[in-house]
């Protein structure tokens, strides 16, 4: 809501000055308020903020402030979840999307017990690794990079959201300016 641009590449390039190589991250937190966290092999990096939370109800929600519906322009600047993590590991394909999944485990879980929401409309997570031949196939919670990683990512969002916040936590999920409820209800049928 309120941000029309869809090619974020060029978007990046005009605010960077020229076209980045590699992912990019967009947030409106500042980069001050950046937190890193390391654990073994794995090291994470987190701006946090939250006045555009997404929450995910178990039971099926009619909220006015589904993801379809606007929501009111206060003037807050969006923030965003963003996580960068990097493996001193290398990780097959498979390993590395098995990491991916941990990282957003973790992401989410530290943000539903610190802020009750799962993330923002806006997170996003890179993960990367040195490439190379015989890299560890699992990345799970059970193995030591995954739980290297699960560690560094709750310790580092923490900081983040206190670095971001302080004493003045942000808004409850359900009073933020800009947060959505996910709404609605699939057909579940037995494959």
């Amino acid at each position: 809501e309120g941000f029309d641009r869809t090619d974020l590449a060029a978007y990046a390039a005009e605010r960077l000055g020229s076209r980045p190589v590699g992912p990019t991250l967009l947030t409106g937190v500042r980069q001050t308020n950046a937190r890193g966290a390391r654990l073994g092999p794995i090291e994470a990096v987190v701006t946090a903020g939250l006045s555009n939370p997404a929450v995910l109800p178990v039971e099926a929600s009619d909220d006015p402030r589904s993801a379809t519906a606007a929501v009111a322009d206060s003037g807050v600047e969006p923030g965003t979840v963003n996580v960068l993590v990097g493996s001193s590991e290398p990780l097959t394909d498979g390993g590395l999307a098995g990491l991916l999944g941990t990282i957003v485990e973790a992401k989410t879980a530290t943000l539903l017990e610190l802020a009750g929401c799962t993330g923002t409309t806006s997170d996003a997570v890179v993960v990367g690794c040195p490439a190379g031949a015989g890299g560890a196939a699992f990345a799970g919670s059970a193995t030591e990079i995954g739980n290297a990683a699960r560690v560094c990512v709750r310790d580092a969002v923490a900081a983040a959201l206190d670095a971001r916040y302080g004493d003045d936590p942000p808004p409850a999920p359900r009073d933020a300016p800009y947060g959505i409820v996910t709404s609605g209800s699939a057909t579940v049928f037995e494959p």
